[in-house]
C-alpha cells in the first residue's frame, strides 16, 4: 500500500501543477491601465522644515502660529534673543512650495540637547498643535540648549 501511496501523490501533483500552465492567461500577464483623474488637493500637513540654533532662546509652545504675514511671522521670531533664527525660518519658508489652500504654520517644538527628527501635526480649534517626535538616541553631552521650530504647511482657512 506504501508503494503505491507515494507515486498516487506524485501524479496528483504533477497532474494539478500542469493545469495550472494550461490555462488562460493571469492578470499579471496584461498590465490594465489605471484609470486618470485629476490629482487632488492635498488634505494632510506636510512638514517644510525644523530649523533649529544654539542658544536662541525662546520658549516651547506646540500650538502653532499661522506665518501669512511679517507680524504673524514675529509672533514666533520675536522671542529669539540671538542668533540667525529668524533668518533661517524665512529661508525655509521662502524656499518651500506651499500648495493652494494651505498656509504655513510654525512653533517652537523643543529646547535642549536634541533637534526632533519629525513633528506630527494635528488639527485643534482654528489651529495647529505640533507634537515633536525626538530621536532614539539621546547626545551624551549638551554644552548649550539648541532651540528647535518647526514649519509645516497645513490647511487652513482663507483669512478674509
Amino acid at each position: 500500500m506504501r508503494r503505491l501511496l507515494g507515486p498516487f501523490l506524485l501524479l496528483c501533483v504533477l497532474a494539478l501543477v500542469g493545469c495550472a500552465d494550461s490555462g488562460s492567461s493571469t492578470a499579471t500577464d496584461h498590465a490594465t491601465p489605471s484609470p486618470t483623474f485629476s490629482d487632488p488637493a492635498p488634505t494632510e500637513p506636510m512638514t517644510i522644515a525644523i530649523v533649529s540654533e544654539t542658544a536662541a532662546g525662546g520658549e516651547v509652545d506646540v500650538h502653532a502660529v499661522r506665518m501669512d504675514d511679517d507680524a504673524s511671522r514675529q509672533e514666533l521670531t520675536g522671542q529669539f534673543q540671538r542668533g540667525s533664527l529668524p533668518e533661517k525660518i524665512s529661508s525655509a519658508i521662502e524656499a518651500a512650495t506651499i500648495p493652494d489652500g494651505y498656509a504655513v504654520w510654525g512653533a517652537v517644538v523643543a529646547i535642549g540637547c536634541d533637534v526632533p527628527e519629525a513633528v506630527i501635526a494635528t488639527p485643534s480649534g482654528d489651529g495647529w498643535v505640533f507634537e515633536p517626535q525626538m530621536p532614539s538616541e539621546t547626545m551624551q553631552e549638551c554644552f548649550a540648549p539648541v532651540t528647535s521650530v518647526a514649519l509645516v504647511a497645513a490647511p487652513a482657512p482663507v483669512r478674509g
